[in-house]
């Protein structure tokens, strides 16, 4: 099954034409990461939006293919940037509603613990951070065993503190990398070990791995497509600012 895949968590765009096997592993048939620029000078499009959906033709023409052979899209779901995570999860689904094909989301985390893994001892607890803003990281806690990954905590965004707290249980056998770790350096340096690896966001191909069990043998399903939403983890500003739905001088009716 020849699979899109996609991640948008952070502001590296990863893409990927992955196929899967009902048994066996993944075989990627190529991929692409890219890094979104905060602006463009001369005021051009910058980040996701811009890229999509040109980012998947680019991949289908190297492979000399059209959409119509992409039998399924995988798409990651977070946490991480709001408006990245809309973005990716509109295009795919928009993509797979137009040529009525099967949908799956996974775990952004989950899939930076699943590239990772290799480079980890067998039963580590990963811990893949992502820069949550606001002094806060996005943290997955999961343990490589059997050349996958399985949730030992839930995700969650955390101050550093915060995290090292949660980490106490675990804390002989935890590894940390990503984005955030960089972000936080200083607060947690010689405070939990730093996995050797070079994943830093979500790679697509990942994604992927994780999201097979919901595409292998599935039709296209309007109602499950609809359904698929991101996984935040935190509220946004507004609904912080605003818990029940209304602005300043906004009126409920």
């Amino acid at each position: 099954m020849l699979v899109a895949s996609l991640d948008t968590a952070t502001l590296t765009l990863s893409c990927a034409l992955v196929d899967l096997f009902a048994s066996g592993p993944p075989k990627v048939r190529c991929e692409r990461s890219e890094r979104a620029p905060a602006q463009v000078p001369g005021g051009s499009p910058a980040g996701h939006g811009a890229r999509l959906p040109a980012a998947l033709n680019d991949l289908l023409v190297a492979e000399g293919l059209d959409l119509p052979a992409v039998e399924g899209y995988a798409v990651g779901l977070g946490p991480g940037s709001f408006t990245g995570l809309r973005i990716g999860l509109a295009t795919w689904k928009g993509l797979a509603y137009a040529n009525r094909r099967p949908v799956a989301g996974a775990s952004s985390l989950a899939a930076m613990a699943l590239a990772a893994a290799p480079a980890a001892p067998e039963g580590a607890v990963l811990v893949p951070l992502l820069d949550a803003k606001k002094g806060e990281v996005y943290a997955g806690f999961y343990r490589a065993e059997g050349g996958g990954v399985r949730a030992v905590e839930p995700e969650a965004a955390l101050a550093p503190a915060a995290l090292l707290d949660r980490l106490a249980p675990h804390a002989a056998e935890a590894l940390a990398f990503g984005e955030g770790f960089a972000a936080f350096e200083a607060a947690l340096a010689g405070k939990v070990r730093r996995l050797a690896t070079a994943v830093e966001a979500p790679p697509a191909a990942a994604v992927a791995a994780l999201a097979a069990a919901g595409l292998l043998g599935a039709a296209y399903d309007a109602q499950a497509l609809f359904a698929l939403e991101p996984h935040y983890v935190r509220k946004s500003e507004a609904e912080v600012k605003f818990p029940n739905g209304l602005g300043p001088g906004a009126k409920a009716t």
